[in-house]
């Protein structure tokens, strides 16, 4: 069954007003890790994060992101056996950040090809949160 967003999907003009329109922007995305500290300086030195403030309990970098301590092991949301990534990152030069990152002993797998939507590789912080690199295509 073939269904057509466009036409299913219209919002009417005043939900855009009085909702769509109150959005302006993403405040923060949230990580749960177990050790605030180090996963500032992991998200600083591998990702490029500016932390802002660092407590014990949780840490504010930028652009938009805050570390949660979390008192358990990270539970990861699943599907078909696989751990979804948490939050994903554009790069304008993927190959160039993947040997970046594999020099430096962060795990990654492998670089995948995705049609038209470009090249995405995967990696994982020191909670096993899975994080995903995109480069677009055009």
């Amino acid at each position: 069954m073939t269904v057509d967003v466009n036409s299913t999907n219209k919002l009417s003009e005043e939900f855009n007003e009085r909702v769509v329109t109150k959005i302006a922007r993403i405040c923060f995305t949230y990580i749960p890790v177990t050790d605030v500290r180090r996963s500032a300086v992991w998200y600083e030195e591998v990702l490029g994060f500016k932390p802002d403030l660092v407590w014990e309990t949780h840490a504010i970098l930028q652009p938009d992101l805050q570390l949660l301590r979390t008192d358990a092991p990270v539970v990861q949301n699943m599907v078909d056996g696989k751990a979804l990534p948490r939050t994903a990152y554009f790069s304008d030069d993927i190959n160039g950040y993947y040997k970046y990152l594999n020099e430096r002993g962060v795990r990654t797998e492998e670089i995948i090809e995705e049609g038209e939507c470009g090249w995405h590789f995967e990696l994982e912080d020191p909670d096993g949160n899975r994080i995903t690199i995109w480069q677009a295509r055009y």
